[in-house]
């Protein structure tokens, strides 16, 4: 057993004993005997005495498996706060064919957490097994034991003196019967020797005596010889005899010897110096227990020292010992003087004596029971002197150039240890400043600090900051930044005045106080202050690509579903960043060429607070976002619209910089198509145009003026002809046209535009002499006026109104001539053409 078994953490031990938080006790209900069959409890109390919780793992330990089969649950943990108790309870459940015996275990207790380091030794117990209760018969073999024990009274066995116990065996059946014995129940270093009598057969030959024959009713003796060692272990032992028959197997008869082995004490201390005169190191001890006993020992070990010369510190593994039998242990044990300065320089060294005292808990013999030591600081050597001789010549130039240093040294001029700026880059959005920091040596040498912004190309920019330092005191301008100590100015988030976006270089310039004095300058690293972003349009839409013309009439199904180009025109939504820094929107619509067709502006007065024709469209936020907003931009066409956002800071320059100017943004291409033309209308003399009109005129008759009317449904790119004259006509009108007298004429209506196929309708006019004078010629008059009516008229566009029957107008019938002739006149006559209006946002 070596000391490293007997602790677990060094304990430092100044002639005292080291408090034990945990103590432990262990109690069996049935007082450490069971017969088989019945189950067994043992009980273990814990008592924490620390000021800490406490967790202790507790077991049962057994070199035999019997334990282990027999406690279903051999290990526990208990939780104790501080100054309680706490018990655990262990069942052993022992069969009802276990053999009478002793069986030997250790309660180990564990602490855990705060108390790991703290040693619980372990507790020894012995569980007697008892013989179990057989009822007997009366032809049952029996049996004696001489000597005759008890548990009470058990037979003391001297340590290699043997025992004889005799068996006095009787055969109680009728037949022959032949007796075996077994011993069991005793250590293997026991030397167990069982003699049966010899028996004589028939033919004069000894028989061998491995069991003895017994008639009926007789008796025989069988001697069995208990050899214990030389120095058994104390305790009580049981050997347990069994007596098997030869006729019936089955049967065994036990007898049980009760032994007790008498404890020896003999417990030798011996103090083994290893080192004892040290310089600069511990010194070393080894403190030996031998145990020559036959029984475990607990010894607990006080220091107390000895009229010292100085503090001294003892450190042992543990201030307890268990040793089992016939073992030795160690524990080193390490002494440290203490305070280095008292150690001698000359001489003999100095002793530090001790006395170590030795307690067994059981009030047992310790051999010796005090033991006294001592160890020797031995002095310094020669060369320690010489370095003491040097250390006072060194502590004499020390004096003296301090007395240089406070009184006779010059002022030392001030010096930047540090000057930079607190951060490489500052934003204009934040309102930020640049700022600087410094570190200056003999601050009451300063007379003035000057802070200067200039830009990379060496032009100033900001400052001069000018700090002047009177008698050696901060400005008030820096108490607020700075910290003042008795050699060293410490300043940190200095305000310089550079504010504006652009990169700066600072230099601060020191003045130090006299006449001769030369001014120091540093430079700091560039710092750049960021503009803030400018507005940015982050999207432009408009609510739809496609239009229609807003126009007269009744639009197309595939119209319908089409957005009519209202008065205010195209809608747009757009979304804008950093409104708050608007000053102005910009809107432009430009042509399929890229001419602007008419341009918008919103004015912000104040940042917040939106245009009058915005506000009924925009929400202002974090973003400005606008939804459906008018551009008044009506006339057919293909269009783009750009939005540029203008920021109170380029407003306000007259040069605005281009890498500050944001791009405008553009939508796609917007398309406002015309409206599908549809000739609603096409009249001669107040009835629907058919093919051909037959007009007769008798002869030497005026010819008549024919009334044309029409009305076309269109847009403002819809183009009407009337041909053959007078050509180009408004889309609602009526004019009077004079007849051919010799041929027949072709009135045609022509209706264009420029997104679909042109429209046609045409008329054709022919007189005729109703009283020609042949009738030949008359019939043949008729009959081709007749072929020429019932011939199909050619399909009008599928846009125009049917056209109705056409119809021979009855001889004699005179057209009206009460519209004057000349060139049509439109419906709207103040409207002008409009191919010579440009297209434009209606305001």
């Amino acid at each position: 057993m070596n000391a490293n078994d007997l602790g677990n953490g060094a304990k430092l031990l100044e002639g005292t004993i080291v408090f034990q938080p945990l103590a432990l006790m262990v109690a069996a209900w049935d007082g450490d005997r069971v017969t088989p069959g019945i189950k067994h409890y043992l009980g273990v109390t814990l008592t924490n005495r620390g000021d800490q919780d406490a967790v202790v793992q507790v077991r049962l330990e057994s070199p035999s498996e019997l334990l282990q089969q027999w406690c279903v649950q051999p290990e526990q943990w208990l939780a104790l706060s501080s100054n309680k108790s706490g018990e655990l309870t262990f069942c052993v459940e022992v069969p009802g064919d276990a053999v009478p015996q002793w069986l030997d275990y250790e309660v180990i207790a564990r602490p855990q957490a705060a108390y790991a380091d703290h040693y619980l030794p372990p507790t020894r117990r012995r569980l007697q097994i008892l013989a179990p209760e057989i009822t007997e018969t009366t032809q049952d073999p029996t049996f004696s034991l001489s000597p005759v024990t008890t548990p009470d009274r058990p037979e003391v066995v001297q340590p290699g003196i043997p025992i004889l116990v005799e068996l006095l065996v009787e055969n109680r059946s009728e037949r022959v019967d032949r007796f075996r014995l077994e011993c069991t129940g005793l250590p293997e270093d026991w030397g167990i020797q069982i003699t049966y009598p010899r028996e004589v057969s028939g033919l004069g030959l000894m028989r061998a005596d491995d069991s003895v024959g017994i008639n009926p009713g007789d008796r025989g003796m069988i001697q069995v010889l208990l050899q214990p060692p030389p120095l058994p272990l104390a305790g009580s032992y049981l050997p347990t005899f069994r007596l098997a028959s030869e006729n019936d197997p089955t049967l065994g008869v036990l007898g049980l010897v009760y032994l007790r082995v008498e404890p020896v004490y003999q417990l030798q201390a011996l103090l083994l110096p290893m080192q004892e005169q040290v310089r600069d190191r511990p010194a070393e001890f080894n403190l030996q227990f031998t145990n020559l006993g036959n029984t475990d020992r607990q010894v607990e070990v006080s220091l107390t020292p000895l009229k010292q010369p100085g503090p001294c510190v003892y450190a042992l593994p543990t201030y307890a010992v268990t040793l089992p039998p016939q073992s030795v242990a160690q524990l080193p044990l390490k002494a440290t003087p203490q305070r280095w300065w008292v150690r001698p320089w000359i001489g003999g060294g100095k002793v530090y004596p001790f006395r170590l005292d030795f307690v067994d808990p059981d009030q047992q013999p310790v051999t010796p029971a005090i033991i006294q030591g001592e160890l020797t600081w031995l002095p310094r050597p020669w060369w320690q002197l010489l370095l003491a001789a040097l250390a006072a010549l060194g502590l004499v130039g020390a004096l003296a150039f301090l007395v240089w240093w406070f009184f006779l040294r010059p002022p030392t001029p001030p010096q930047v240890t540090e000057f930079a700026v607190e951060d490489s880059q500052y934003a204009e959005a934040n309102g930020d400043m640049a700022r600087v920091r410094w570190q200056i040596e003999q601050p009451q040498q300063i007379k003035t600090l000057k802070l200067t912004g200039y830009s990379p190309d060496g032009d100033m920019l900001s400052g001069p900051l000018v700090y002047e330092f009177v008698d050696g005191q901060l400005p008030a301008a820096l108490e607020p930044f700075c910290t003042q100590q008795k050699t060293l100015l410490t300043c940190s988030q200095i305000r310089s005045d550079a504010f504006l976006p652009g990169k700066y270089v600072f230099e601060l310039t020191l003045i130090p106080q006299g006449r001769r004095s030369t001014p120091v300058s540093l430079k700091s690293s560039p710092v750049e202050i960021t503009a803030k972003p400018a507005p940015t349009v982050t999207a432009l839409v408009p609510r739809s690509l496609f239009y229609r013309e807003a126009a007269p009439g009744k639009p197309t199904p595939a119209e319908q579903a089409i957005p009519v180009a209202d008065q205010n025109g195209v809608r747009l939504d757009w979304a804008v960043t950093m409104p708050q820094d608007l000053a102005a929107l910009h809107l432009v619509g430009r042509d399929q060429d890229g001419r602007m067709v008419g341009d918008r502006w919103y004015e912000f007065a104040a940042p917040g607070q939106l245009p009058e024709a915005l506000r009924p469209f925009c929400s202002l936020d974090q973003v400005l976002i606008c939804r459906n907003v008018p551009t008044g931009l009506t006339a057919v066409g293909d269009y783009r619209f750009e939005l540029q956002a203008v920021s109170a800071t380029s407003a306000a320059k007259t040069e605005p910089e281009p890498a500050t100017t944001a791009k405008p943004k553009t939508t796609e291409i917007v398309r406002i198509q015309p409206q599908t033309p549809q000739i609603l209308s096409f009249q001669i003399n107040g009835r629907e145009a058919p093919a051909k009109v037959l007009i007769p005129v008798s002869q030497g008759q005026l010819l008549p003026l024919v009334q044309l009317s029409w009305r076309v449904q269109g847009g403002s790119t819809t183009r009407v002809e009337l041909a053959p004259s007078p050509g180009n006509v408004p889309l609602t009108g009526r004019v009077n046209f004079p007849l051919s007298p010799t041929a027949s004429t072709t009135i045609a209506l022509q209706v264009t535009s420029p997104s679909g196929k042109p429209l046609t309708r045409s008329v054709t006019v022919e007189v005729f002499n109703p009283n020609p004078p042949d009738p030949t010629a008359a019939v043949t008059a008729a009959i081709k006026a007749a072929a020429a009516a019932a011939r199909p008229a050619p399909s009008p566009s599928p846009a125009a109104s049917p056209s109705p029957t056409p119809s021979v107008p009855k001889p004699g019938a005179t057209p009206s001539d009460s519209a004057p002739f000349g060139v049509p006149s439109p419906t709207t006559p103040d409207r002008l053409s409009p191919s010579e209006q440009p297209p434009q946002f209606n305001n």
